[in-house]
């Protein structure tokens, strides 16, 4: 009976978000509160990277607002980007650059993600939603001057964590048919990222080739790191970029490093809380990853990069039963 109820209460709950966003949003009436805005910080990171654990702990920080994924604000603010297609039925986008905001949604974002801190007298908003690295020039363009924290993973231990979630078959939305916990209704947030990034110059010729979660995973992986850094150089000193192994090895300095980049006082009590919360690296196993020549090449010289082990092997990408969506 529970394992029923679950998906009917995940619908209810993202309803009543959603219902509750739109009518935030109707009676904002564009009034500007005359009290300074709370700063603003973007946790990003390729998914399965470590940013759920290390969002746990700055969402207890007593200066910190913190928004864990919050797809229904996301929708509301702009619904074109609800990729995962879980309030629409329309194609989604994935990558986003400044062009694609505008004065309406700046107001929605402020009114949805602002406000509430400011009426608790938070002086810093941090959002995390992973693929928000892939939306750094529209993350910008609604809130200039926010600042960006990073968070890297080695690619194999990515790409298999994406594949083992890509197969769960036990996480269900009443009213949210052919629903893939990572790659969306129909595998919309796929459709989204092959499409666009192949638009966009990310391997056009070798991205149908990627059938297996694995490889999708690791396209994934690849085409966020390059997105943070086409926007490396205009950032600047506002992007800070830790390893997940660094966070885990050394938890204590990692935190004070990220707390010294957001301005954020470091309470003796709360650090010992949030170290102990951190556990050791967890590794991923699964068979050989399997890459097409050329993103072969690309994810061996990121793993090279930034020091991890493990290497791709070229060749094709077994089958896998995600699909792209039909539009």
């Amino acid at each position: 009976m529970k394992q029923h109820l679950k998906p009917l209460g995940r619908a209810i709950k993202y309803g009543f978000m959603k219902r509750r966003a739109e009518r935030r949003v109707a009676t904002g009436g564009g009034r500007e509160p005359a009290v300074q805005r709370p700063r603003v910080a973007f946790l990003i990171g390729c998914g399965r990277s470590g940013t759920t654990v290390l969002g746990m702990v700055l969402n207890q920080h007593p200066q910190v607002y913190y928004f864990f994924e919050p797809y229904h604000l996301w929708a509301t603010i702009d619904p074109s980007i609800d990729v995962l297609n879980l309030y629409g039925h329309e194609p989604a986008r994935f990558l986003l650059d400044e062009q694609d905001c505008a004065d309406e949604l700046r107001r929605r974002f402020d009114r949805l993600m602002l406000e509430p801190a400011q009426r608790l007298g938070k002086p810093l908003v941090i959002e995390k939603t992973p693929f928000n690295a892939c939306r750094i020039g529209y993350l910008d363009a609604l809130k200039p001057g926010s600042k960006y924290v990073h968070l890297i993973r080695d690619g194999l231990d990515v790409a298999y964590s994406i594949a083992r979630l890509s197969r769960d078959r036990t996480y269900r939305i009443a009213g949210i048919p052919a629903l893939n916990r990572w790659w969306g209704r129909g595998a919309s947030k796929w459709t989204a990222l092959a499409v666009e990034g192949m638009a966009a110059g990310y391997f056009a010729d070798e991205v149908p080739l990627l059938q297996s979660y694995e490889s999708r995973g690791a396209y994934e992986w690849i085409v966020s790191l390059a997105e943070v850094d086409r926007w490396r150089s205009p950032l600047g000193d506002r992007l800070s970029e830790i390893r997940y192994e660094q966070l885990t090895a050394d938890a204590t300095g990692s935190i004070h490093k990220i707390c010294d980049f957001l301005s954020l006082d470091v309470p003796a009590k709360w650090l010992g809380w949030s170290v102990r919360q951190i556990d050791a690296t967890r590794r991923n196993a699964g068979p050989p990853l399997v890459l097409p020549p050329r993103i072969c090449r690309e994810f061996n010289r990121l793993q090279e990069r930034f020091g991890f082990d493990g290497r791709a092997v070229a060749g094709r990408p077994p089958d896998a039963m995600v699909r792209i969506a039909a539009n």
